[in-house]
């Protein structure tokens, strides 16, 4: 048990999973076609507040609560990899290995005994690195989806666990 009296497997087993809450998440990828200038259209979805803010507060109620800290710290290893790609100092297939260590570390954080983040949260890093296979996917796909959930994520999360 932890301190608050709750049981870690009865925890892992009633989480809610990603898919739960937004069924076909991802499926067909980030984009609804092209513009007339050729540049992808970002889906409407991955910026809505109709889908994006039930899921930051869904991660708010999980246990752990994902706190704004920890959205954060994810949040800025995708601005430092946008700040270089962007500056034309390194490549994608430079940085797509660095962008990939999200995952082990989102698996970390959910794995050890006493997790750091919610299972939504670990699900929507594992998901979304796993779907970014270009350096337009991460850009204009990824990076957008993960800024509405910062943002949305402001009113809603705390700003660290208060344990």
């Amino acid at each position: 048990m932890n301190q608050r009296g709750r049981d870690f497997r009865n925890d892992r087993q009633s989480e809610k999973r990603l898919d739960e809450l937004w069924p076909n998440y991802l499926a067909g990828g980030y984009f609804d076609g092209r513009d007339e200038k050729g540049n992808p259209k970002l889906k409407l979805e991955f910026v809505s507040r109709e889908k994006v803010e039930p899921l930051v507060k869904a991660m708010s109620q999980a246990w752990p609560q994902l706190t704004m800290h920890q959205l954060r710290r994810f949040f800025q290893h995708c601005r430092a990899t946008e700040a270089k790609l962007k500056q034309k100092a390194t490549s994608w297939e430079s940085e797509q290995t660095n962008f990939a260590k999200l995952d082990s570390a989102a698996a970390d954080a959910y794995g050890k005994t006493q997790k750091k983040i919610p299972r939504l949260f670990h699900d929507f890093i594992k998901l979304n690195v796993a779907a970014v296979n270009s350096e337009e996917d991460f850009l204009k796909g990824f990076l957008p989806h993960f800024e509405a959930l910062v943002g949305f994520g402001a009113q809603h999360l705390n700003e660290r666990d208060r344990n």
